[in-house]
């Protein structure tokens, strides 16, 4: 019966999708409240951190803080004066190094004219901060397109059925146009919001090597198999669905959620 029900409800969804959007709305720099204590978790057992590593924990840890620094930053780099005495000051507010500084200056840069700060901003910066090699910058371009490639549903030991996976383990990849990158998203049903948790860094004909936003290795996805190997040596067993049925189901598992906060 509850099969009969689930098909009966993503049929429909299919059936409209032609003609309505999708519940959810992209989000670039959206994380979840599990993924932030998962990095923060992280980032506290590391004895001695980098400088990025520090300002991360912090954005995470304490984002109201973290604002306020980079509104006085912001201040600064928009007052001006000798390089040196700017660099000084900024270093005052907590950002010490000259990548650091550069990475700054850059976010400002792309602010608008008396534009402040706010917390929708502050992913934003800590990507950029955290993407020496620009492996997000494409993503971060507001000129970027991007279409579905494909879906995958993954689980521990062996591929999910049914659409049954835990839902940290569903995924849309979708391509990047004009530049053919290849991201990772994920959905969030609470907020309805589907979010990149990955892009590829390498490609090699056996695999797809996917760091996430904080500049950490995501895992490896065998093109041949698609088993994704985890940084804890655990490994997901995927399979592919279509991109339209993985959204219906989505989208299906939202209204779900609403209704039962309604109960």
């Amino acid at each position: 019966m509850k099969i009969f029900l689930f098909s009966t409800v993503v049929g429909a969804l299919l059936g409209v999708s032609a003609s309505a959007d999708s519940l959810y709305r992209s989000d670039v720099t959206f994380i979840s409240d599990a993924d932030r204590q998962a990095e923060i978790e992280k980032l506290v057992a590391i004895e001695t951190p980098s400088e990025q590593q520090y300002l991360t924990q912090i954005a995470l840890e304490k984002p109201d803080i973290f604002v306020r620094q980079l509104n006085r930053a912001l201040d600064i780099l928009r007052a001006g004066g000798e390089p040196s005495k700017v660099s000084s000051r900024l270093r005052t507010e907590g950002f010490y190094s000259p990548d650091t500084q550069s990475t700054l200056q850059a976010f400002i840069s792309d602010l608008q004219s008396g534009e402040v700060i706010a917390d929708s901003h502050l992913m934003d910066f800590v990507m950029r901060m955290n993407n020496p090699k620009g492996a997000w910058n494409y993503l971060l371009g507001a000129a970027t397109e991007l279409d579905d490639y494909s879906a995958l549903e993954c689980a521990l030991d062996r591929a999910p059925s049914k659409l049954l996976g835990p839902p940290e383990h569903q995924y849309i990849i979708q391509v990047a146009h004009p530049n053919m990158e290849l991201s990772l998203w994920r959905f969030d049903a609470l907020k309805a919001v589907t979010y990149p948790v990955a892009t590829v860094v390498e490609t090699t004909v056996d695999s797809y090597r996917f760091i996430n936003r904080f500049g950490s290795d995501l895992a490896s996805l065998s093109r041949e198999n698609l088993s994704m190997q985890l940084p804890t040596g655990d490994v997901l067993q995927c399979q592919k669905v279509e991109p339209s049925i993985m959204r219906a189901y989505q989208d299906y598992r939202r209204e779900l959620v609403l209704s039962e906060k309604k109960l």
